[in-house]
């Protein structure tokens, strides 16, 4: 009973959600999220990151201790953590395109939340009012869509955050580029809006030209 009552109430939320998307589109609102990109830059300004992308082949690795061993632990989307041992035990910031249930901020210990997607539809109450949110800009957004020539994943806007950002270094895990698929979902790549060939190529040519960044992979 309490399964149907929750599809009823996720249905009620979408729907809500394309009607107040439509008035605020009609309207030309636009959100705004209290922390801006300098504050983020500021956040980050010296710190050592682990961004944790959602890779399966991840829970391979014994990447977890280097993982939580960095001054920041950003993680993607639903923040899959199946194993202390593959994907650490700390996150502190939660960046997502998609929408997230209210309690993830508590069950993951996370203080900073990012919303990576421009919203097509109204974004949740409890987002808009989290103390710590952040709202990636439409025009950084569409300049990555330019770059990469298709919409990029949460993970390639994060990378290009912090490519732009003063951080000291930038580690990633948890990227294959969905050659072993996702831990957030089920979708084969011809199921998603994103060209991995392309990430990846614009990943490797950062990874040339800016030696903050690291990709660590399974040996």
């Amino acid at each position: 009973m309490q399964r149907l009552v929750n599809r009823f109430s996720a249905k009620l939320e979408k729907r809500r959600g394309r009607v107040v998307g439509k008035f605020r589109r009609l309207f030309g609102l636009t959100y705004v999220s209290p922390l801006s990109e300098a504050d983020m830059f500021e956040a980050l300004r010296f710190k050592s990151v682990a961004l944790v992308g959602n890779a399966r082949s991840l829970s391979e690795s014994d990447f977890g201790a280097s993982i939580d061993n960095h001054d920041l632990v950003i993680r993607c989307n639903q923040a899959p953590m199946p194993d202390k041992r593959s994907h650490g035990a700390r996150t502190d910031w939660i960046a997502t395109s998609i929408e997230l249930d209210r309690q993830i901020m508590a069950q993951k210990g996370a203080s900073h939340l990012l919303w990576m997607s421009p919203p097509r539809n109204a974004l949740p109450g409890w987002i808009l009012k989290w103390p710590n949110f952040f709202l990636y800009p439409s025009a950084s957004h569409k300049a990555l869509c330019a770059k990469v020539g298709n919409r990029p994943t949460t993970g390639l806007m994060l990378i290009d955050l912090l490519e732009r950002s003063p951080c000291l270094a930038v580690s990633l895990y948890g990227f294959d580029f969905y050659r072993s698929l996702s831990l957030s979902n089920e979708h084969n790549s011809r199921e998603t809006p994103h060209d991995y060939g392309t990430e990846e190529s614009y990943v490797r040519k950062l990874l040339a030209s800016d030696h903050r960044f690291s990709l660590n992979i399974n040996a």
